[in-house]
């Protein structure tokens, strides 16, 4: 009456379909929760875009009115970045001085001591002598 082949093909479409009605199920409730969450989120998703496009609108307007006070303040930007400029190089010039005094300095001061120590000995010998031949 039926051959084995049949029997067999009967067998593997049966297993198939009993394997894949759970998936197919599980797609289903899977896809239903979706759809759900995408009506539930559809109109919160369209109001938080209007409310992008509202937000870009004002930074357009914003912007387009800042363009002219910039345009105005743009000679006043381009002189203080020439005066920053002229500072850091005095401070370059400044760093340069002060390594120069810093090692002159110590021995302009050495200089004026043993100056003034000289004189002070002079001075001292001086009177000495004199107090020598006036006694």
């Amino acid at each position: 009456m039926t051959s084995p082949s049949l029997l067999v093909a009967t067998a593997l479409l049966a297993l198939f379909v009993g394997a894949s009605l759970p998936v197919l199920y599980q797609l289903y409730r899977t896809l239903k929760r979706t759809r759900a969450f995408l009506e539930a989120a559809g109109p919160q998703v369209e109001r938080a875009l209007d409310q992008v496009g509202q937000a870009a609108h004002r930074l357009d307007r914003i912007g387009s009115s800042l363009e002219a006070p910039v345009q105005t303040l743009s000679p006043l930007l381009v002189t203080a970045s020439r005066v920053g400029l002229t500072i850091a190089r005095s401070g370059d010039w400044l760093r340069t001085a002060s390594s120069v005094g810093g090692a002159v300095a110590p021995a302009l001061m050495a200089g004026v001591r043993a100056l003034f120590s000289r004189s002070a000995v002079s001075r001292s010998d001086n009177n000495t002598s004199q107090d020598r031949e006036a006694s």
